[in-house]
Parts: structure tokens; sequence; C-alpha cells
């Protein structure tokens, strides 16, 4: 089996597909393709050919880690031209528009700040204490339903000594 056959089916990134693999300073680097030719805003969700491409970017995205070593997602982009919203760079699938970190990396960050708190969460996965914060925020605000607090009057907290 190829290492790109078996990182596509290991890494399982929607919408993409694996092209290479290297290592270098920083970790793992996976060069991946979006299989997507249509043009997508990312922020308002246009779709079309009369949206120009304006330029492309390579992108580099934070991934779980693979094994002892941290994996480094990396795209080109196109970056472009839409009427209303400007020059955007085109929206991928596996991660959050302007995030530096995969979605699947966002979810564990989530789903570890439930359970413990930020300085563990920082060691165990190499990132900074603030980044943790960050993406809390932006998976927060991606899942979190406002309607849920709606008629809230208070909130009672309750510490425990032991």
């Amino acid at each position: 089996m190829r290492a790109t056959t078996a990182l596509n089916r290991l890494l399982r990134l929607p919408g993409a597909s694996v092209v290479d693999l290297g290592f270098g300073a920083e970790g793992v680097i996976v060069t991946v393709r979006l299989r997507r030719r249509r043009r997508v805003c990312s922020s308002c969700g246009q779709t079309g050919r009369r949206l120009a491409i304006h330029d492309r970017r390579l992108k580099r995205w934070r991934h779980l880690d693979l094994g002892a070593n941290r994996c480094v997602i990396e795209c080109e982009l196109r970056l472009l031209r839409f009427p209303d919203c400007g020059v955007r760079m085109e929206p991928v699938p596996w991660a959050r528009p302007g995030a530096q970190h995969t979605r699947d990396f966002d979810d564990v960050v989530c789903w570890l700040a439930q359970q413990m708190a930020k300085t563990p969460i920082a060691g165990l996965l190499r990132i900074g204490w603030d980044t943790v914060g960050r993406i809390v925020e932006r998976v927060m605000a991606d899942h979190l339903d406002a309607r849920r607090l709606d008629g809230l009057v208070a909130i009672g907290v309750e510490t425990v000594c032991a």
C-alpha cells in the first residue's frame, strides 16, 4: 500500500486527496488537493464561474499528531474575488474559516477542555495556553445555539473544596 493511500484512509479529510508526504522541522507534512472545482465564498457561500480567481496561496493547518510527530496539513487554495465580499480564500471542509487547526484538532481540544484545565491541554497537544481558549471560543461560536439561553434569569455556581 502506498503512503498516500494509507494517509487518505488514516486522516479521512473530507473533500481532499493526499498527494504527497514529507518530513520537516514542524513534523509530518501532508500535502492535499481539494477535489472540489466549484468556486465558493467562505463568507457568504456564493458559488459560480463568474467569481474570478485572484491568486493562489499555500495554507497550513495543524492536525492531530501522528504518533510522536506533529502533523501539518497543507493545501494550495484559490483566493477568489467576490462582488459583495471582496477577495476571500476558498473554504475547506476539514477546517473552519480562518482557523489554523483542523476541525478534528479543534474538537479534541474542546472535549479535553470539558475534562481538564487549559495548562495540561496545552502541554499534551503542544499548543499555547491562549490557543486553547481561542479554539474553544471558535468551536462554541460554531456549535452553540444562542436560543438555548433565552429566558435565563440566573446562574448558580457551587464550589466544593476537598
